[in-house]
């Protein structure tokens, strides 16, 4: 295939197929992003439809809704049924929503850049909205040394310089991007990640949380934590002795993300998620599984489990040995979308 072919585009919805048909084409091509409901449907009808292009190290596209009001979202049950570790973009270009993450529920409008994390729950409602859409591997933004753990939900308002210049570089990209190549789509989409970690993540923290980030400490410990969730013993003496540091500095370091022992705990329930949703390690017993990921007890694990993502461990499983199935069944059906987005997940960035 020659380099200097045009980006693949991928188009669905009621422009595309009118009627129930283009209804139900858009709900399939955003499925493994967000559950959808459409309800109080105008005389005229829904006008729903997605357009996106695949820029390399991410996934650029539009989506209109409008016709009717529009719910769309992920609860805990999504997140395992999908598996995606991916950062979504949104940009408000038309009309706006009403989004509620773990901040509580905010308006957004046009101007506005939101930020989401899809390994964690959201929800959304419109009756007309228009956005840009950016889905970016966690990895192509973690390896700017930048804290993603205050992303999930964050609105940088359309009055700040930060998402006037972003949404203006997203719109001018979106208006030639039918002129690119595959050649040029891996640097085009590298330079865009690099402008939104440069505009965007400066503001995902408070400013003692930034300057840790900016000497690189809290971003190398939390490097050794994710090499070690396995140790049992990983905690607050086991780093203050590895990187010299006394338990206040410590503490003061992790406080922007709930403390040390929130983070650890947090970090081992997020591998055993992912894990137990991995159809390829569903022959291990969940004890095994669990005791790979630096817990000794099986009843206060699966409290925290409940807790942190409201199912039960095997049901974790079940919803991921269901999703492989529907993956199985969608691929023998031919790319699209979906497939787009799995792949953007899975790429050695």
């Amino acid at each position: 295939m020659s380099l200097s072919l045009s980006l693949p585009r991928h188009q669905a919805g009621t422009r595309v197929s009118p009627g129930r048909q283009g209804v139900a084409d858009f709900a399939e091509a955003i499925a493994p992003v967000f559950d959808t409901r459409l309800r109080d449907v105008a005389a005229s009808g829904p006008d729903l439809w997605i357009s996106s292009v695949n820029v390399g190290p991410m996934l650029l596209g539009y989506a209109h809704m409008s016709g009717g009001t529009y719910s769309y979202g992920r609860d805990h049950r999504k997140v395992a049924a999908t598996g995606l570790d991916l950062i979504l973009v949104q940009i408000i270009a038309e009309g706006g929503d009403r989004r509620e993450a773990y901040r509580g529920e905010v308006e957004a409008s046009v101007g506005d850049v939101c930020l989401l994390d899809l390994t964690r729950p959201f929800h959304s409602e419109a009756q007309a909205c228009g956005n840009f859409n950016l889905a970016i591997p966690r990895e192509a933004l973690a390896a700017r040394d930048r804290d993603l753990d205050d992303l999930h939900g964050r609105v940088l308002r359309r009055d700040t310089a930060a998402a006037r210049l972003f949404k203006s570089h997203v719109e001018t990209l979106w208006s030639f991007a039918g002129e690119l190549s595959m050649a040029d789509a891996p640097i085009v989409g590298r330079t865009t990640i690099d402008l939104l970690a440069g505009l965007a993540m400066p503001a995902s923290g408070d400013p003692a949380a930034r300057a840790a980030i900016a000497e690189s400490q809290l971003g190398r410990i939390r490097r050794f934590i994710d090499a070690n969730l396995d140790d049992p013993y990983l905690g607050a003496e086991v780093l203050c002795r590895r990187f010299g540091l006394s338990r206040a500095s410590l503490y003061r370091l992790f406080a922007p993300l709930g403390g040390v022992r929130e983070h650890i705990q947090n970090r081992r329930l997020r591998r055993a998620f992912d894990a137990l949703t991995d159809p390829s390690l569903s022959h291990l017993p969940l004890s095994q599984v669990v005791e790979g990921h630096g817990f000794s007890a099986w009843s206060s694990f699966a409290r925290a489990f409940k807790a942190r993502f409201g199912l039960a461990p095997g049901e974790a499983r079940e919803i991921g040995a269901a999703a492989a199935l529907h993956a199985s069944a969608a691929q023998a059906r031919g790319q699209g979308l979906p497939d787009w987005l799995r792949a953007l997940d899975g790429a050695d960035l």
